[in-house]
């Protein structure tokens, strides 16, 4: 017999064959699990990226397995053998290694259960014989405990002790289990503080913000000496920059796309303060000049800049998107919650659906001249184009296995409800001009009521939402309105009913191989089957999301003064932020409909949708009111979204985006990962510079 030590992503198979033509045996790997196998079972494995350590039934013997060939291929082995300890396993980032040193006379199994893991049942690693020292990897993001069970006499399973320890990162401990004190010690070796684990996070904002000082103070003093006239020999040219359309890329206004009627954007032009920018585009005729906040129009046309702090919320949520994708530094709360809850990397695929919303209101606002049918192709013809290019980037090299939903599939969709509602309601609007209701008090709420049919849809679509999540029947034994992860969770009663309704739904629609096959729940739940946090349910939610956004465009384009702007959607973001806790109750599992970006529950978005409220509030004060900033850096990838999330989706693997890292540790990850943003953003700069935007 021989013992297996490996670590390796989640849920690996490991296939086993023997010398004599036997069958071939196949084991289900976890993260730092261990099987007993024949040694005269083993010829070759198949498995991504892992090592093996193979401990012989004979006193000290060990064999050891190294892999070669590049990852994801069938790597051949070779097998050796020694008389020393078995070698310490290379521990990665988050990672603790544990040695159970058995001195009873018994066998005891061993369980282990995050404190992430919400009511979990405790998942069985090994039995541990009397007389062995036995290795175990452990994730240091959460606190674990630690069970040690024993059978009894009469065949009973019960604990001999139990230990909950927050594990450091790179450290080693072992856990005696004495006979004589019938107890167990938990003891650290090379003990590593847990404060260091973080202290990259403090260098990279140390460092970002005296870049931030060092630039400011460079542009103060280059204006200082420009307005003394030091630069006067130099040609400053001036650059027209324009209006956004449905998700927010440049597009040059002139006759041929039909030029924004001044009379449509009064309602937006500051024509006694030129400090503020009107709509997100001027008039073909209008010089604009570059500078803080887009540019001030010059002459006595009033100005109409392009909104900047869109363009600088939209940016900022795609540079956050890239450096959660690339890895975030490897931190827990820079990748997407295991399930409920909320984290950085939860934040940003919202606001992202919740702008284009915003951004769908201008560009309809812009093409009143175009005919009904125009508008309808440009809509599908966009729809389709994010919808393929959401499945290129899935990967789809095995047709068997190509997932189908996605995140620029959830754009393509709700992108499509949402501008197909504003077109109908146009139509509508124009038709019943005559019959809008007028007065004070109603006029207060105009950017209600002229949003009639579309608030009409966001009703009927969220009622859908809640009958088919909480009374769809399910497959038993799920019950009816369940929203947990399945696995190991609510005591493993329902192990298979992954997402509820959600699940249910997708699986049906696309079968498992066509869904996302490693959700970030199952590392920590042990799910049995895939998952897809883009799936159809949740895409109704979506699509609420961004009829949210066209209500804050509604106000953008209705409103004139800039108070009124503000308080609206400061009003908006705590009533939607209020009813988002309330659903919640205030809690990250017990609520009535907890928080969840897996399941784009109801909470979740209007949480979200409140948050976005506030946040362009606070921006669009200081950009586009005070200018006290201008915007830059990320306004520049905020006005290119689609060319530098595709590329840097495309270019991920590769340096200088991305290279193999010389140690496990946080600082090196986080490093490469702030480049890799560095670096889209002054490629945003550049395609800015040289006038080169890609619209779809």
């Amino acid at each position: 017999m021989v013992q297996v030590l490996a670590k390796m992503f989640h849920n690996s198979v490991l296939r086993l064959k023997s010398h004599s033509a036997l069958s071939c045996c196949t084991f289900s790997w976890c993260v730092g699990s261990y099987w007993t196998v024949q040694v005269d079972c083993i010829v070759s494995v198949s498995v991504e990226g892992a090592y093996v350590f193979l401990n012989s039934s004979s006193p000290g013997m060990y064999y050891s397995l190294f892999f070669y060939g590049d990852c994801g291929q069938n790597k051949s082995l070779k097998l050796f053998t020694q008389s020393l300890t078995p070698p310490t396993p290379r521990l990665g980032i988050d990672e603790a290694l544990l040695v159970v040193n058995n001195s009873l006379s018994f066998p005891v199994v061993i369980r282990q259960k995050s404190d992430n893991c919400y009511k979990c049942m405790p998942f069985c690693l090994g039995e541990v014989v009397p007389g062995q020292n036995w290795n175990v990897i452990l994730d240091t993001t959460f606190a674990w405990t630690i069970y040690v069970e024993y059978n009894t006499s009469d065949g009973n399973r019960t604990i001999y002790c139990k230990k909950h320890h927050y594990f450091s990162e790179h450290s080693q401990y072992i856990l005696n289990l004495d006979s004589d004190t019938r107890n167990c010690s938990l003891e650290h070796q090379n003990m590593v503080s847990s404060y260091t684990t973080y202290l990259p996070i403090l260098y990279a904002a140390v460092g970002i913000l005296g870049l931030a000082l060092v630039w400011g103070a460079a542009k103060i003093l280059w204006l200082v000496l420009r307005d003394r006239g030091c630069f006067h020999y130099l040609h400053f040219k001036s650059v027209d920059r324009v209006t956004a359309r449905d998700l927010g890329y440049p597009r040059k206004v002139n006759s041929e796309y039909g030029a924004v009627n001044p009379q449509e954007t009064e309602p937006l032009n500051r024509t006694n303060d030129s400090s503020v920018n009107g709509l997100m585009g001027a008039p073909a005729d209008q010089s604009v000049k570059s500078g803080s906040g887009g540019g001030e129009a010059t002459g006595k046309t009033p100005g109409r800049r392009r909104l900047a702090s869109l363009d600088t919320f939209r940016g900022f949520s795609l540079m956050i998107m890239i450096f959660v994708n690339y890895g975030g530094g490897g931190y827990w709360f820079f990748d997407h919650s295991r399930w409920n809850g909320l984290t950085v990397a939860d934040l940003v695929f919202p606001w992202f659906i919740w702008i284009m919303g915003v951004s769908i209101v201008f560009s309809y606002k812009s093409r009143t001249k175009h005919t009904i049918l125009s508008r309808l192709y440009q809509l599908v013809r966009r729809s389709v184009i994010l919808f393929g290019l959401g499945l290129f980037l899935n990967n789809g090299f095995t047709l068997g296995r190509w997932r189908i939903p996605g995140v620029l599939q959830r754009f393509a969709i709700s992108y499509f409800v949402v501008a197909l509602t504003e077109l109908l309601t146009s139509e509508i609007r124009n038709s019943l001009c005559s019959l809008t209701p007028k007065g004070r008090i109603l006029g207060i709420f105009r950017d209600i009521t002229s949003n009639v049919f579309q608030w009409t849809v966001v009703f009927v679509l969220e009622l859908l939402w809640l009958v088919l999540t909480f009374l769809l029947p399910l497959p038993q034994p799920c019950p009816r309105g369940y929203l947990g992860p399945g696995g190991l969770a609510d005591h493993g009663r329902y192990s298979n009913c992954t997402g509820g309704a959600a699940g249910v739904i997708d699986r049906w629609l696309f079968t498992d191989n066509h869904i996302y096959q490693t959700p970030t729940a199952k590392e920590t739940y042990h799910l049995l089957r895939p998952y897809d946090p883009e799936g159809v349910l949740g895409s109704l939610n979506s699509i609420v999301l961004c009829f949210l956004g066209v209500q804050a465009g509604r106000i953008l384009v209705l409103y004139k003064k800039d108070y009124n702007i503000l308080i609206r959607f400061l009003l908006w973001g705590l009533l939607l932020g209020g009813l988002g806790v309330v659903l919640c109750e205030g809690q990250k599992n017990e609520g009535m409909i907890p928080l969840n970006k897996n399941l784009w529950s109801l909470s979740f978005i209007l949480v979200m949708g409140g948050s976005a409220f506030v946040l362009l509030a606070a921006l669009y004060f200081i950009i586009d009111v005070i200018l006290w900033w201008n915007g830059a850096p990320f306004k520049y990838p905020g006005m290119n979204s689609i060319l530098v999330y595709v590329g840097s989706e495309i270019l991920q693997g590769y340096f200088p985006f991305s290279w193999q890292q010389q140690s496990n540790s946080h600082l090196d990850l986080l490093f490469a990962n702030l480049i890799a943003v560095g670096l889209w953003i002054l490629i945003a700069y550049y395609w800015f510079r040289i006038d080169f935007f890609v619209k779809i």
